[in-house]
């Protein structure tokens, strides 16, 4: 059952002016329910914006983005972002006012805020601990914890390992597939494959803001 469609997609930043320049082209793409896609790119391909237009933040210049039918950038929180620099995303001073404001609850709501950590597999004790006493690992799984507290039909990942050592690496995948496995519909953009093929059995290949199809073999 398709989740996310989109239909000749095209974006071009500064359209109309001097300055204009394409970011993408004619993106045909279909992610279904359950689906766990990686889109594959190189640094300038487009994966970026890609991922915003996804979320329903970016609208594209020419095409439609569509979720469950209807244009995604009306549903705009359906599909979730988790941005490439996590610390970022995390405008709260604690983690439990960070996940509840994500999420639309009360700060004061502890069962809502300890079910979200054991969400993304973090303990209760945490929810009192301050953003910036956080591991690179456990401010990509808070960041996760306040989206998927919200429901979103998919969430979209931008590279979700980057910084990240080994062993927070291992442990973000291991979670990830877990709630594929449950059902929640994925897609990762990032400029590796590393690790990626248990989470993402489909692969696509950004190239130039284009589609293209991925070299035989490759895995790298």
């Amino acid at each position: 059952m398709p989740v996310l469609e989109l239909s000749n997609v095209s974006h071009r930043y500064a359209d109309g002016t001097p300055w204009a320049k394409t970011a993408l082209r004619d993106i045909d793409l279909v992610v279904n329910e359950g689906d766990g896609v990686l889109i594959h790119g190189l640094n300038g391909s487009g994966k970026s914006t890609l991922a915003w237009i996804l979320a329903g933040l970016t609208m594209p210049t020419t095409g439609t983005c569509l979720l469950d039918g209807k244009p995604v950038s009306d549903q705009v929180g359906a599909v979730a972002l988790s941005f490439q620099a996590a610390r970022l995303q995390l405008m709260r001073s604690h983690v439990h006012r960070e996940i509840a404001s994500a999420a639309g609850f009360s700060a004061r709501d502890r069962a809502r805020v300890v079910a979200a950590l054991a969400t993304v597999g973090l303990e209760p004790a945490l929810a009192d601990r301050r953003i910036d006493q956080l591991s690179g690992g456990q401010m990509r799984r808070v960041v996760l914890a306040g989206l998927l507290a919200r429901s979103p039909r998919a969430v979209v990942l931008d590279e979700p390992l980057a910084g990240l050592d080994a062993a927070s690496a291992r442990g973000l995948l291991r979670l990830l597939e877990e709630l594929r496995r449950g059902g929640l519909t994925i897609v990762v953009i990032s400029h590796d494959f590393a690790g990626l093929e248990e989470l993402c059995p489909r692969t696509l290949h950004l190239h130039d803001g284009a589609l293209v199809p991925l070299a035989s073999g490759a895995t790298s």
